[in-house]
């Protein structure tokens, strides 16, 4: 359950990002509503999952295994944390109206976000191997 809680408010999230990439041109007030989703939902499941890694006795307690070699688990959360960075500096910039900068950002989040998120999809699930 913990697991499709957490793929669930990633795929609110990704979708979020995108629908906001959508409307970025035609409709701010889209663009920031959608992107603000994505981002509390991203967020939320964040927090979530390290809650549940530190707080609450591990991601197995909560019948989240790995389904890859540990090395693999460690780089995907490297790309996951920088995505979050990303994430949390696009956001700020974008409600500074700090545009040139939170446009450029954009060309990596969004293609590093997916892949995060895609991977995520492949390297846990609910059964132990």
């Amino acid at each position: 359950m913990a697991l499709f809680l957490v793929n669930s408010l990633m795929t609110i999230s990704i979708i979020g990002f995108y629908l906001g990439y959508f409307f970025r041109k035609s409709d701010q007030k889209r663009h920031r509503f959608f992107n603000t989703i994505g981002i509390l939902a991203n967020l939320t499941a964040a927090v979530y999952l390290l809650g549940m890694k530190y707080l609450l006795g591990g991601i197995a307690v909560h019948q989240i295994y790995p389904a890859a070699p540990e090395n693999i688990i460690h780089i995907h959360r490297f790309f996951a944390a920088i995505a979050l960075v990303l994430m949390l500096c696009m956001g700020y910039l974008g409600w500074k109206r700090k545009r040139n900068l939170h446009v450029k950002l954009h060309y990596i989040f969004l293609p590093l976000y997916t892949i995060v998120y895609i991977s995520g999809l492949f390297l846990f699930q609910s059964k132990p191997l």
